[in-house]
């Protein structure tokens, strides 16, 4: 009797298959990269109150962190192409438990800005959602939404579990002590399990044929104009991860411009956003645990944003999201004097819910456009953008902070940004390649 016949090899079905390996790598990669992130609110106050510096002297650790990840991130996304991410997250193991371990040791700021802002920079931003996006999108090509989605819950989960915890660690024993613990623990998420497991995309090839040789692949049910675009490029984009050049391309451009405006905001209320409740009347334990209830809000949030922009696009998504961050900025704004517990509860779920939507939407976007043979590199470059936002966030935020002691026009500014985020992600449309009429 004739076996039926199958489009694809057998040998291709491990391969397939093996995503959800990959998807539950990624998941614990970015409770990583959330916990690093989501632990500056907690270290801010405590090594401005160990060194005696200025708010914007103490933000700037964090700012000169997303300066030189920034620079790096397109760098490192060429050497993800190249290399594949078994060596790479292994590195960026090592990198983060050296850089954390040292910056425990450190007397002076100076020293903060080599170890940490630095050295952990390069090894937390190869981790990060760049990479996990380059990897992770082409082994489900059809779902890439709700995948990322699942994957970048693992940031929500990080915020949840870090900030309280570290807050406690060092109330008890000390800042350095609280550098200590996390390196250890984020190496041993990092770095052991990626290296045994990790492989690259299956179709992750250095040269790809000619696009005007591969015929389109059928979708099932309705999808948004992006996703169309996954199996359709234009002629001018190389598929060469040696040759390409993702600066070149304007769509890197907005998406970068998108991921950055949203990270300044980002930032200039999330790193002070202790410092702000603090202010407002809230104990340090109640706000670094409101932080970690808000990420238990994005676990959920997060695959459900991944799941809808599959079927309504990615633009209207992204708008939701940013829409609410916007909402509870002016919550923030509006009714936190006096520690109205209302307003923090509202705060909590309302981040909680938009968290990390503009990381996952543009990187879900960016992998619409490009292939995975240079999806890295083009992550790369949108991750610089989101880097530098950070970097100029924190800054800023500090230095209005210095000026008129209170951080109610810095928080309105964050919201400005936030609206031109979502402008700039609509415009991707006009310039992303189209799929031939």
């Amino acid at each position: 009797m004739d076996q039926p016949k199958t489009t694809k090899p057998e040998s291709e079905k491990p391969k397939r298959n093996y995503g959800w390996v990959i998807l539950c790598l990624s998941f614990g990669n970015l409770i990583v990269e959330g916990g690093i992130t989501r632990s500056q609110p907690v270290f801010l106050p405590a090594l401005r109150q160990g060194f005696g510096g200025s708010a914007a002297m103490t933000a700037a650790i964090f700012s000169a962190s997303g300066v030189f990840g920034g620079l790096a991130a397109p760098i490192l996304g060429k050497i993800l192409d190249i290399i594949g991410p078994k060596y790479m997250f292994l590195l960026a193991g090592i990198v983060i438990l050296f850089g954390w371990w040292a910056s425990s040791m450190s007397n002076h700021l100076w020293q903060l800005f080599i170890f940490y802002s630095l050295i952990s920079a390069m090894g937390h931003t190869s981790i990060g959602s760049f990479s996990t996006i380059a990897i992770l999108a082409p082994w489900f090509p059809q779902s890439k939404g709700v995948i990322l989605g699942i994957a970048d819950s693992g940031t929500s989960a990080g915020q949840a579990i870090t900030p309280p915890l570290l807050q406690l660690i060092i109330n008890n024993y000390g800042w350095r002590a609280g550098f200590r613990v996390f390196g250890i623990l984020f190496f041993l998420m990092a770095a052991p399990l990626n290296f045994l497991l990790q492989k690259r995309p299956p179709d992750a090839v250095k040269k790809l044929p000619d696009p005007e040789n591969v015929p389109p692949i059928p979708i099932q049910g309705e999808t948004s104009q992006s996703s169309v675009n996954t199996t359709v490029q234009s002629k001018d984009i190389s598929n060469d991860a040696y040759k390409f050049n993702a600066l070149k391309e304007p769509a890197v451009w907005l998406l970068l411009l998108a991921r950055g405006t949203a990270a300044v905001s980002n930032q200039m209320t999330n790193l002070h956003i202790i410092a702000f409740f603090v202010l407002a009347g809230y104990g340090e334990m109640q706000s670094a645990a409101a932080i970690g209830a808000a990420g238990l809000f994005g676990i959920g949030a997060r695959p459900a944003f991944g799941i809808l922009s599959d079927k309504i696009g990615r633009e209207v998504v992204f708008s939701i999201g940013i829409g609410m961050t916007f909402a509870a900025i002016v919550v923030v704004l509006l009714f936190t004097g006096g520690a109205n517990m209302w307003a923090l509860i509202i705060f909590v779920a309302l981040t909680g819910l938009s968290d990390g939507v503009s990381g996952l939407l543009i990187g879900a976007k960016a992998a619409d456009v490009y292939p995975s043979s240079i999806l890295g590199s083009v992550m790369g470059a949108v991750q610089s953008g989101r880097n530098l936002g950070t970097a100029v966030g924190g800054v800023l935020t500090g230095l209005l902070f210095d000026i008129n002691g209170n951080y109610e026009l810095a928080y309105w500014i964050a919201a400005i940004l936030l609206l031109l985020s979502i402008g700039t992600i609509w415009a991707v449309r006009l310039v992303e390649p189209k799929p031939p009429k």
